[in-house]
């Protein structure tokens, strides 16, 4: 493209010199096909027309510029120049979707992260309470706490022996363990008969 500023009149005179087609058939045939056709004959043009493109450079730009054959090459090529913009516009447009896409993406792994962690915890208090309920488990407290009230009868016939306790101290305290140890070991056996007709039936 020229870049001088170029008289009106030279500037005329060159678009139609580059606009100019050869008139005779001879001359026509000669130009068909490919982009031969949209170049201007030199051989139209007079012998001062020619010298003036010879020696007047911006006379040349303009004859060149003003070439159809040119100004479809302009054209393409701002055609391009735009669908790369819009390419590059659409291009950004999809970044900045998929910088959000990957954001989201990342807080809610780490929500998922924190409710699984969450859920772990709550199942190993599940497996700690499910053992503690677990019949065999209560049988086995059963046993032991009617065992801890047998031991509490023969400490309290101990203490009345060695006068350390008077008759109905030594009564009451003995019936009350007496007493605590007879129903943990009925609620042992109950629940001991419970789980052999369970493992009988294969449940």
């Amino acid at each position: 493209m020229p870049t001088t500023q170029h008289s009106p009149q030279g500037h005329t005179h060159a678009h139609a010199l580059a606009q100019r087609h050869p008139q005779d058939n001879s001359e026509a045939k000669d130009l068909e096909g490919g982009e031969a056709g949209n170049m201007p004959n030199l051989s139209t043009l007079s012998l001062d027309e020619l010298k003036q493109l010879d020696r007047d450079p911006e006379f040349f730009d303009d004859f060149i510029e003003e070439m159809s054959v040119v100004q479809h090459l302009n054209e393409e090529l701002d055609s391009m120049m735009n669908q790369v913009e819009n390419i590059s516009k659409e291009n950004e447009s999809k970044g900045s979707h998929l910088v959000e896409l990957k954001r989201r993406l990342s807080d809610d792994y780490t929500a998922l992260k924190t409710l699984g962690e969450k859920c772990d915890q709550l199942n190993k208090k599940y497996l700690k309470k499910s053992e503690e309920y677990a019949p065999q488990h209560i049988r086995e407290l059963l046993q032991i706490a009617a065992s801890n009230a047998d031991a509490d009868c023969d400490r309290h016939v101990e203490h009345f022996l060695n006068g350390k306790i008077d008759v109905q101290t030594f009564l009451n305290t003995y019936q009350s363990s007496k007493k605590i140890s007879a129903e943990r070991k009925a609620k042992e056996e109950r629940l001991g008969n419970q789980l052999s007709a369970l493992e009988r039936a294969g449940i």
